[in-house]
């Protein structure tokens, strides 16, 4: 009995905190709007506050967290009394409301006795508010128990609802399920395209089969009438009889007329049945395929939720990051209601935090500068989110401060990047602006604890493009910057093209693709050093897939191959992809690569063919982003032959194949000359007899491990000097601390593993 009841307030705690988590964030929220709002609106918003916080008094209350339910009582006696006495706060009472939003976090998820000591002082600093407010010179009764307690049903159901009106029709139909009972659903659902897409295989497979007996029954034919009349004159033999009887086919070497024309009249009646075969399959797999797709959207539909989910924590962001830089600044929200994947909701969470975090840090100027351009004195930052399609969203994060500083961003870009000046110059505005993409790439003088290090920005495309969807950026200098994602509403399937190029197949999504076109010769032109196509007016880069992917095709015949362009847009860029052959279209179902390849440029995940084959999938933004500036860098090549004794050679020590081949694939792609060593005893040697100008190492090797290898190499005069960069799976400030100590000089984590990262580190430090 009592495992019973400790089970059952084990799921009763489980539920208050979901049901706690959106009072909190609607409290927070509706806190910051209270600031800005004035008239009747703050009357409103006040008495949302008081019922959102008297409903999580008593569930409080009813899961016996006392230190949560005092914090509301106290809460709840400020905003009664601003109601009463109609009095406005001063920031710094604010400050308070919002330090106790906090603290009443903590305490839901982390009751420690700090947290607790923490509560206790804030309640009697929102006493003495509470006394300031009513004018009574004496603290509101911060005691939750001078309202009765009881702990009977009446007063438990009072905590459970906001109101005591029955729920209606609607209410009554929306049941709690957890996340992963809805994420198995879906990956069985997922599942079935594989099926399908292997059906559709077999049926390909059976009618190839069937045209092989149509030629094969041509062949025979001609054959008869080789041999002249043999065959009308022929009797009826042994294998025409046979077939008639449903026995053996014929043999085919009869030379006999009556054996040709069995063979002839076996391999009709072989191909119909085949055909026929493949019809019928075709009608279940196609009713297969309709059920499939109704299963789908059913199981899809389940995991949608409102944006507003991710936008509830913004209005805090903003009034605190602009409280700390004396800035001014108002937050708009349109369009919470919209509903997308919870899935991509998680990860686009992070992407919106950095983009307000951007808009407020650089975007919304001070106040004495705005003032002095003629601005009004708070900047408006909004957030727009809209419906576009079926299948799309929109979301806009937009403010009306100074832009980005485009010179800003060419020289810091020169200065992280392998793009010299001149190449960077000759980029348009947009190409300028996605370069603030990349990391390392910054317009801040300092690095603050807010911005400054280049990696914001670089997170958010790396977002948007892990769920397939499109950035673009709408900069107006002095006026203010727009970052437009565009999203897929579901997270799920998605149309696609295979390609072809070399021997290598990818998967192209859909959605970014404008047309496909064949290529005649001469329609690629080189026009100011870098490949052109000519599309009806306009004149659009070229990327060749090939080159862009470091694929072996050497020599100019090879280049001939590439006669299909894919016309493609991304963020706010239009190129043509340049590869052999567009082999289908069909639907595919994207994976991850994994934590371990979290980011790999252009490739955002790959897929399972019809064939049992997987395929990468190409990511559009890193094409858009590094494809025209490799093109660029490539047609210089061309013409300046690279002078091999200046490329860069780096020493990679890793005992993990896999490993060991992921970071000479992404350092060679990268233009660096790499010899592998597969423990540290390998790497001295290697170290002794050749020269390098950088060492990668991992740690956890067999024999000499990468520490040791480290501490070898900076007690050799030789190899002093020689940049050490660590890459391990070990992340404790203490292993840091321990190969720092070493001698290295950077410190890469593989579960955080990020390829710019890393080359960035390396351009750094050579």
């Amino acid at each position: 009995m009592a495992d019973q009841s400790k089970d059952f307030l084990t799921k009763l705690y489980a539920t208050f905190r979901i049901e706690a988590q959106e009072h909190l964030q609607e409290i927070v929220s509706t806190i910051v709007l209270l600031e800005q709002q004035s008239g009747n609106a703050r009357k409103d918003l006040v008495e949302r506050l008081l019922k959102r916080l008297h409903t999580l008094k008593g569930a409080a209350r009813a899961v016996n967290l006392v230190d949560l339910e005092a914090l509301c009582h106290a809460m709840e006696s400020i905003f009664s009394a601003m109601g009463k006495s109609n009095r406005v706060l001063a920031s710094e009472q604010f400050d308070l409301l919002h330090q106790a939003g906090s603290v009443a976090q903590a305490l839901l998820h982390e009751p420690t006795g700090r947290t607790r000591n923490q509560a206790s002082a804030l309640i009697a600093s929102l006493d003495r508010l509470t006394a300031e407010l009513t004018d009574t010179g004496h603290g509101a009764d911060r005691n939750p128990d001078a309202e009765p307690v009881s702990t009977d049903a009446d007063d438990i159901a009072e905590g459970a609802h906001v109101s005591s009106q029955a729920p209606d029709a609607t209410q009554q139909d929306v049941i709690r399920v957890h996340g992963k009972s809805l994420d198995a659903i879906r990956y069985q659902a997922e599942a079935l395209l594989s099926i399908d897409l292997s059906l559709q295989h077999h049926l390909n497979d059976l009618m190839a089969l069937a045209d092989d007996i149509a030629d094969h029954h041509d062949r025979i034919g001609m054959t008869a009438r080789d041999s002249g009349g043999a065959i009308r004159r022929g009797k009826a033999g042994p294998a025409r009889r046979a077939i008639s009887d449903g026995l053996a086919a014929p043999r085919e070497d009869d030379e006999s007329a009556g054996g040709i024309a069995g063979a002839s009249r076996y391999n009709s009646q072989f191909e119909l049945r085949c055909r026929r075969l493949a019809g019928t399959l075709s009608r279940t797999r196609r009713d297969f395929t309709m059920l499939r797709s109704r299963l789908m959207d059913a199981t899809l539909a389940t995991a949608l939720v409102p944006f507003s989910s991710a936008l509830e924590q913004l209005p805090g962001l903003v009034r605190n990051l602009a409280r700390s830089q004396a800035k001014e600044v108002l937050l708009s929200v349109e369009g919470e209601g919209v509903q997308i994947d919870r899935r991509v909701l998680h990860i686009i969470r992070e992407t919106l935090i950095h983009l307000v975090t951007n808009a407020v840090d650089h975007g919304i100027e001070p106040i004495a500068k705005r003032l002095a351009n003629g601005k009004q004195r708070a900047g408006v930052v909004r957030v727009t989110v809209a419906q576009c399609g079926g299948n799309r969203v929109s979301v806009t994060v937009a403010d009306d401060g100074a832009g980005i500083d485009l010179a800003g961003v060419e020289a810091s870009a020169a200065r992280s990047s392998d793009l010299h000046a001149g190449q960077i110059a000759a980029l348009s505005d947009q190409q300028k602006l996605q370069l603030a993409l990349h990391a390392g790439v910054s317009t801040s003088l300092e690095v603050t604890q807010v911005s400054g290090r280049g990696v914001g920005l670089a997170i958010v495309a790396e977002k948007v493009a892990s769920v397939g969807g499109e950035l673009q950026i709408d900069n107006s200098a002095g006026a203010g910057c727009a970052f437009r994602l565009m999203l897929p509403v579901r997270l799920a399937t998605l149309r696609a093209l295979v390609l072809r190029t070399g021997s290598s197949r990818y998967v192209f999504p859909l959605a970014g693709i404008d047309s496909v076109r064949a290529l005649k010769e001469g329609d690629i032109q080189t026009v100011e050093n870098r490949e052109t196509l000519l599309l009806g007016e306009r004149v659009i880069p070229a990327v060749r897939l090939g080159r862009l992917l470091n694929l072996d095709r050497s020599g100019n015949l090879a280049r001939a191959e590439e006669n299909i362009a894919v016309i493609a847009r991304a963020g706010g860029i239009s190129f043509a992809l340049l590869v052999d052959e567009i082999q289908s279209e069909q639907e595919v179902l994207p994976k991850s690569l994994g934590k371990q390849l979290r980011r790999v440029r252009c490739i955002t995940g790959a897929t399972q063919l019809g064939d049992g084959t997987l395929v990468p999938i190409l990511g559009l933004e890193d094409i858009a982003r590094y494809g025209l500036l490799a093109s660029d860098a490539a047609a210089q090549g061309e013409r300046e032959p690279a002078d091999v004794s200046q490329v860069k050679r780096v020493l990679v020590a890793e005992d993990s194949i896999t490993s060991r081949l992921l970071l000479k694939h992404i350092l060679e792609s990268a233009g660096y000359q790499v010899e592998t060593a597969v423990d540290g005893l390998e790497a001295v040697s290697k170290l002794r007899h050749q020269n390098f100008d950088a060492l990668v190492s991992d740690i956890e090797m067999p024999g000499m491990d990468g520490l040791a290898l480290t501490e070898h190499v900076r007690a050799n005069p030789k190899t002093a000097e020689l940049p050490v960069v660590l890459v391990t799976s070990l992340h404790s400030s203490a292993e840091k601390e321990r190969g720092l100590r070493a001698g290295a000089d950077a410190y890469v984590v593989k579960g955080s593993f990020d390829q710019d990262n890393l080359l960035v580190t390396i351009r750094r430090l050579i």
